[in-house]
């Protein structure tokens, strides 16, 4: 009579070792999907985090922008806004430091919508740099203008004109809106005297 032995048979081994490494392998896969969709979301959050920097800098400079009262520009020293479909051209205050420009007096500040890709990109030239601030956007973005944030219009300047110098205003504003990717509108706007006063002027 013999007996048998404990312990697994050649059969049973395999078998333990294929459903082992089966596991090890669905393991494994899962770690390295669970790792990318981490990676993916990361990636995701950061980039809608750069967004909305971006839009928030977008929103800082257009506010920023030095809308001077025609009656008190010195034309020796005073350059107007000039806004066109793909182009915004202004003197800056900045209120706060941003991407384009540091804060306070950054002197002229461009905004332009350039095809880059397929696509547009927007960028911030100001302080003797350039940055790419928003990408991304459809072929047909463009600035819109407004005084009363109904009307809009392809073009905006704060030029002077004879009648300003007979009237005398002192204050004066416009509504910009950036239409690509996002919809930014913001009003741009004289304010108190201190952003266009000069001392040594009549004004």
């Amino acid at each position: 009579m013999t007996t048998r032995r404990p312990g697994f048979s050649l059969i049973e081994a395999l078998v333990v070792l294929a459903v082992g490494g089966m596991a090890i392998a669905i393991i494994f896969t899962i770690g390295v999907k669970a790792g990318d969709t981490g990676f993916s979301l990361g990636r995701r959050a950061m980039s809608a985090a750069e967004r909305d920097i971006a839009i928030s800098d977008l929103r800082a400079s257009i506010r920023s922008l030095t809308v001077r009262p025609g009656a008190t520009f010195d034309p020796a020293l005073d350059r107007a806004m000039v806004g066109e479909p793909r182009r915004l051209v202004a003197e800056v205050v900045m209120e706060r430091a941003t991407q384009c420009a540091p804060l306070g007096w950054a002197g002229p500040m461009t905004l332009t919508i350039e095809e880059v890709d397929g696509g547009t990109t927007l960028f911030c030239e100001a302080a003797g740099r350039k940055i790419s601030l928003l990408t991304g956007n459809p072929k047909d973005a463009e600035f819109r203008y407004s005084r009363d944030g109904q009307t809009w219009s392809p073009s905006f300047t704060n030029a002077p004109t004879p009648a300003d110098r007979l009237n005398e205003p002192r204050h004066d504003a416009v509504v910009v809106r950036f239409a690509g990717s996002v919809d930014v509108i913001e009003r741009a706007d004289s304010g108190w005297p201190n952003k266009w006063v000069r001392l040594d002027g009549a004004f």
